[in-house]
Parts: structure tokens; sequence; C-alpha cells
């Protein structure tokens, strides 16, 4: 049973948390041990249910589990391609329900063969306080193997289950690489190319230059799945509206990656991301742009999304199923042409902004399915599914949105769905829950900052309730977003109550409230 008006944050904050963890100048080392159950062979005794198999020890799902008709049982894990590592630490999670199966006793093993075994690892008399609870082990390993496998025997009766098993390596996650940054021209103190690559889309960088360049030079060569601009914070002509990528080892010899033009940005603050088809690595990134009839260029943000980031590990398959194609569904091929590409980009910067790091994920599925069918709506998720309604979007091609710009926005909001935590009351808090997934969209700018005005209530759902969730982590708790995520956790043995917003800023919730509606202009 949960406990009530009790907060416990389930992970610990990065410092610096509104900078962004893809490669930038600012970026901290990410201390984090590597998790290796990615890709591998699970092999066990007994027999289990339908939907209670052997795999969901290892899916990074807490709300899935194994399940065995016996008081003992074991799990065997083989890392994919014969690889072996030093595991040097591991946790177990109990499952949803009945605390007498959980794992009493345990022995873990390691081997390189499957045959010989070497004990790493032997407890007893282990308990857990309460549902979805994780517990971690260090042990002195220094050896690397294939295999690990967990002996284990439960409190009581004739079942045994758990929810989860992770293995982490004894290396850690790399320090993001660094970058240096040059441009053509700024506009000091407040408006240099620094602000590029401050996490922040407040801030920005100007040159009152019609074109400029900005040159990144990390401190290591890196290899990106792609790049985002965010758009400042007014004179939409000062957007750039075409430009080039290019890239370079020695700063002289460049390689074109990507070129743009008749770019528009609907929205300030609007973050777009280009995906970038290349394995090469290079030390500098060099965007030369052109405003969008302007006299002067501006830019809020630029980041480089290294292929190497921790948040790669946690990328799903992604399937498009378009179940109109004939219809009107066809739009959605014609407006995005580029799918596969956009929602790996919108699940590693939604990820970014509700976790920061793989290591404080225990939800998200390892396949995504994204469905385009003539149903009435807008857009709905759940299951690792995401469905857009294609006569949505019909009407949508009738007005004057953009239907790329939509697509994008729905896409924000309801992936955000499938990742998020949601303290398993959506009944009950189904404010917070919607709230939390148009933040996600109003952070990233397909939703209109500019356009809110006072009025309503702070649990009035959807944009009412997600951009002063923005605000608090703009203007109040830089990380708030994330922090109010955790929060929202269902397995941490704590319910969820709005004495959150008291600890986490000093201020309770309606004060908030009423501070940020004094921020915004009359109807």
């Amino acid at each position: 049973m949960k406990k009530s008006r009790i907060f416990l944050l389930a992970a610990m904050m990065l410092a610096g948390a509104a900078t962004s963890v893809f490669a930038d100048a600012s970026a901290q080392a990410a201390a984090f041990p590597i998790e290796r159950t990615q890709g591998g062979t699970v092999t066990s005794n007994g027999q289990s249910p339908a939907e209670e198999e052997k795999e969901n020890a290892f899916d990074n799902l807490l709300k899935t589990k194994w399940l065995t008709f016996q008081s003992t049982g074991w799990l065997q894990y083989a890392f994919p391609n014969q690889s072996s590592y030093v595991i040097a630490s591991y946790s177990i999670s109990a499952a949803n329900d009945f605390p007498e199966r959980d794992p009493k006793d345990w022995t873990l093993k390691g081997s390189n063969n499957g045959t010989d075994w070497t004990v790493l690892d032997t407890r007893q008399n282990e308990s857990f306080d309460w549902r979805y609870q994780t517990k971690t082990y260090n042990i002195p390993n220094q050896t690397a193997y294939k295999y690990y496998r967990l002996e284990l025997s439960n409190h009581s009766g004739s079942i045994l289950q758990l929810a989860e098993v992770k293995l982490y390596d004894a290396q850690q996650w790399p320090e993001p690489a660094k970058a240096q940054i040059t441009a053509s021209g700024e506009n000091l103190p407040d408006e240099g190319k620094d602000k590029l690559n401050d996490g922040s889309s407040l801030t920005k960088w100007l040159t009152f230059q019609k074109s400029g360049w900005v040159t990144y030079r990390f401190d290591r060569p890196i290899a990106i799945d792609g790049y985002a601009l965010t758009s400042a914070n007014d004179f939409q002509e000062r957007d750039p509206a075409e430009w080039t990528l290019q890239a370079s080892n020695d700063g002289k010899q460049w390689v074109t990656l990507d070129t743009r033009k008749g770019e528009q940005f609907r929205y300030r603050y609007q973050r777009t991301g280009y995906s970038v088809r290349s394995d090469a690595k290079y030390s500098y990134y060099k965007l030369d742009m052109k405003a969008n009839g302007g006299n002067e260029l501006q830019l809020a943000e630029i980041e480089f999304i290294p292929k190497d980031s921790p948040l790669q590990s946690i990328v799903p398959s992604i399937e498009i199923r378009n179940m109109d194609a004939q219809g009107n569904g066809k739009l959605f091929d014609q407006a995005l042409p580029d799918a596969q590409e956009q929602i790996k980009l919108i699940i590693l910067k939604l990820n970014e902004i509700l976790y920061g790091h793989p290591n404080r994920m225990d939800v998200g599925p390892k396949k995504v399915v994204i469905f385009i069918k003539d149903e009435d709506g807008v857009a709905w998720a759940g299951g690792g599914q995401v469905t857009i309604s294609s006569r949505h979007l019909k009407n949508v091609s009738n007005s004057n949105t953009p239907l790329r710009h939509e697509i994008l926005g729905i896409l924000y909001h309801e992936l955000t769905h499938l990742y998020q935590l949601d303290d398993d009351r959506y009944g009950e808090i189904g404010y917070m829950i919607e709230g939390m997934a148009d933040a996600i969209r109003f952070k990233v700018g397909y939703h209109d900052r500019l356009a809110v005005r006072k009025g309503g209530t702070w649990k009035d759902s959807y944009g009412v309730t997600g951009n002063f969730f923005v605000w608090i982590d703009e203007h109040k708790r830089p990380g708030f977003l994330q922090e109010l995520n955790q929060s929202l956790s269902p397995f941490d043995g704590v319910e969820w109550n709005e004495s959150v917003f008291q600890k986490l800023t000093g201020s309770d919730v309606l004060s908030l409230w009423n501070e940020y509606q004094r921020s915004l202009p009359n109807p």
C-alpha cells in the first residue's frame, strides 16, 4: 500500500539539470554505470504463464514480470554476439503483488561457457518494502563473463516472481563531448554565441547580419544522428530560412552533411530536428545560415545529437502502419516522409527532458508502433502504440496550420504518454498526466506560448496545465519537469500529492499559479 503525504524523489538529478545531455559545451560528466541487458538471450527453468515469461525480467518495464510455478528457480542472461562484461553491480525489482513470491535468497554466478560457474554474490533473508521496489547490490567482480545466472528462492508458497533484473558494467557512460563555439558575429554581452548552448530557449544568439555562421569544435570526434535548431523569442524574419551543415576534422577541409532551403519556424521557441545520415566522426560542425528576409540573424539553441549519447540505448524499434494509406492517411506520408527519423529524434528529446539519463528510467517500450487510422478523434496512446486519426489530418490540411507541424506536435504529446510516469492514478490525476504531455509539447515549441492568456485553473489539464509547468521549469526551478515526472513514479511506494510543488519550489501550487497568471497578458 502506498504511503500518503510523503514525498520521495525517486532519482538524483544531474548537476545543471536544465542543460541538454546532448553534445554541448556545458555538459557534465555522466556518473552512471552502463546497463548491459540489451539484445541478449534469456533462459530459465520452470514454466511461466503467457505474458509473464522470462524475457519480462529484462524488458526495462517494472509493470511486467517473470513468474514461475516453483518456489525456486533460475534466470540466465547471455550477452549478444558472445560479448562479455565485467558486471560490478546488479539490481532486482519486486513485482506487482504477493510479497511471499518475492526472492528471499539468491546467488549470482558468472560463466564464459554456460557450464562452469563462478559464484559472484550470495544474499539471504532479503525483503522488499513495497511493490516495484528496486534494490541494487555491488559486487567485487573483476572478471568479464559472457553469461550471468541468478538462482533464487522465494519467501513462501509455490510461486516465484520478480519484475526486473539489471546488470551494470564496471564502466561508466563516457562524459559528453564538450564544444568551443565560434561565430561570424554576436551581440554582446547578452546575446552572444554561448547562448546557443546554455540549455535555455529563453536566451539567444543574435548577429547584425543577414547571414552568418556558427562552428562547434568538440574536444573529441563525434558522429551525429542529427541536429536541432530552436527559434528565438521574437521577429520571425530573423529566423534562419536556409543553411548548410558541414563537418571537418581539421577546420579546413569540409564535408557537406545537410542542406535546407525554405525552412520556417511557426512559433517562437520552436525546436525543429533534422536527421543526418552519416556514421563518420568529426570534431568540427559548422552551420552557414541566411535569415528569413530580415537584416539580423538569430537562434535560441543549436543542438547536435551524438550517436554515443546514453539515451541512444533506449531508442526502440519503430514501425509505421498506415491503415488508411489510400485515403486521408496518405496525408501523413506526404507531410512526414522522414517519419522514422523524426520519431527517433522526438523520443530522444522527450526522454532527455523527462529523465536526463537512461539509468533513471523504469518504463519505456522496446518497440513503438504508429498507426494511422480512419477514425474520429485526434490521437491516443498506450501499450507501446500511438494512433493518429486520418480524419483529423484531413481537417488540419484544410486549415492554416501546416500539417507537418501538427503531426510533430501530436507525436511529442502522445509519445510522452509511452514514457512518462503516472502514479497509476490517471482517473484521479489525469490533469497531471495530460498536462505533462502538453508541457513537453510547449517546451519544444509545438504549442504557441505567446498565445497563452490569463484564465482557468491549474487543473484544467492539457495546454493550460502544461504551459504552467513549463513556466515553473524555466522561471522558478530549472529541471522541474524532470523532478515532477519522477515524483509521479508508481514504483516508489509514495502516493503523489500537491505538496510536491512546495517541496520542489518552496511555494505551494496556488501561489505559483497566481504568480504565473500575473505574468500572462489579458484575454
